[in-house]
């Protein structure tokens, strides 16, 4: 059952009818600029979270914009970072953060080669505890980016970047080595979901992909 409101309690402003009528009014130009307006009232951590959302949402549009790729360099970046961190056992995780914002920038600007050198250089680790980053909490509590995301985006561009014949084993592997920082319960559709376009041979992919979880799964 829907739980009453109070009688000062403030409507959510989505809603409101007239939130909806406002933004209906507006034309795409007064919107650009209310967002950018909003964004610099923000603070760094809320306005960089917004920005990732705004742009991976922009990259599945029907426009086909994508976002200016990084550096290649930023995958042996991520590998260098990752061994110093490791021999320390310890990464902040405001850096951790910035490297893989770089890794999923890759990824969006589709450059899965260096998205994959950036992701598994660092979630692997990070899964297993070999980079603690001094949290109490979940990982995802203490980075600024979305790991679930980092997580899905890894595997996705571990299923674009391994050839057909040895993709199904590729996938399954990378999904167990990053599952200390997320689980994908459902691989197929979360690489769709983070995917610009279809996945690449997927049709030829999921008989592979069945008969090895046939293979994984434990007998009675």
């Amino acid at each position: 059952m829907r739980a009453r409101r109070g009688r000062g309690t403030p409507r959510f402003p989505a809603e409101d009818p007239d939130f909806s009528r406002a933004l209906e009014a507006m034309t795409a130009p007064e919107l650009r600029r209310f967002v950018r307006s909003m964004l610099d009232r923000l603070d760094s951590d809320a306005r960089t979270e917004i920005v990732d959302t705004l742009m991976a949402t922009a990259v599945k549009g029907p426009a086909g914009w994508k976002p200016s790729r990084p550096s290649h360099r930023i995958a042996d970046d991520a590998k260098s970072f990752a061994e110093g961190a490791r021999v320390v056992g310890y990464a902040d995780p405001t850096d951790v953060s910035e490297h893989l914002r770089l890794g999923s920038r890759a990824f969006l600007a589709g450059d899965h080669v260096s998205a994959r050198g950036v992701f598994e250089a660092l979630l692997p680790p990070i899964a297993v505890a070999d980079i603690d980053l001094g949290q109490h909490e979940l990982v995802d509590e203490v980075l600024a980016v979305d790991a679930h995301t980092c997580v899905a985006q890894y595997v996705t561009s571990v299923y674009t970047t391994t050839p057909l014949a040895d993709r199904a084993a590729a996938v399954h592997t990378a999904i167990e080595r990053v599952e200390g920082v997320s689980t994908l319960l459902n691989p197929i559709e979360e690489m769709e979901k983070v995917s610009a376009g279809a996945l690449p041979d997927l049709e030829a992919f999921l008989p592979l992909w069945a008969t090895r979880l046939r293979r994984r799964r434990p007998s009675n």
